[in-house]
């Protein structure tokens, strides 16, 4: 059995192979053994919350690793910043739902990408956080719009500073994405490999 203190040092590329079927827990549980596995650096003054995209194009593959669902790394990313750094974490389709700290191990390693997808409620919770000594982490495919009022509110409470959009597979030309690009917030990824840097980026 893997402990959880095993887990804390892994990385999303890595949590991967505990998804794929038996082959990939063995091959999950030798990296254990063999302790390759790799640790993201960030001083422990910022807490980070992560808000994961489970719409249904998250289910797609990556556009470079074929066999590798967006929604996968996507967790794994969640489940070591839980373990890690004790991250609050979030889904998101149409609606938001912040995960039992109780269940969230379990729910992590378990859900599913379906259904449509609204930024609204996302960025109505970062507003509503507020906390500027936070950082708060979006991982999406990006394929939706902000509202008008909302994007212009969660412009001026300016925690738009401390957002980080990391955006799979896509470059859209949707208002709440431009306006993370004016911080230089956004990092787009198109493997598992990238999605790795664009972490070490986002934490650094």
């Amino acid at each position: 059995m893997i402990h959880e203190k095993q887990l804390s040092d892994i990385l999303p590329s890595e949590l991967v192979y505990s998804q794929l079927g038996d082959v990939g827990k063995m091959l999950f549980a030798l990296k254990i053994v063999q302790k390759q596995l790799s640790v993201y650096q960030r001083a422990a003054a910022i807490k980070p919350i992560l808000f994961v995209d489970k719409s249904g194009s998250m289910a797609d593959a990556f556009y470079y690793n074929k066999d590798v669902p967006k929604i996968s790394v996507a967790t794994g990313l969640a489940l070591a910043m839980y373990l890690k750094y004790d991250a609050d974490i979030y889904f998101f389709d149409t609606e938001i739902e912040k995960i039992d700290r109780s269940k969230i191990i379990d729910t992590l390693l378990r859900i599913s990408a379906d259904g449509g997808t609204n930024i609204d409620p996302v960025l109505k919770e970062i507003i509503s956080i507020g906390k500027t000594d936070y950082i708060y982490i979006i991982i999406s495919d990006g394929i939706t719009e902000a509202s008008n009022d909302v994007l212009s509110e969660f412009i001026k409470s300016g925690v738009i500073k401390n957002t980080k959009l990391i955006l799979i597979n896509i470059n859209p030309d949707y208002n709440w994405v431009n306006e993370l690009r004016k911080y230089n917030n956004v990092f787009s990824v198109y493997s598992v490999a990238s999605f790795d840097e664009a972490v070490k980026k986002v934490l650094s």
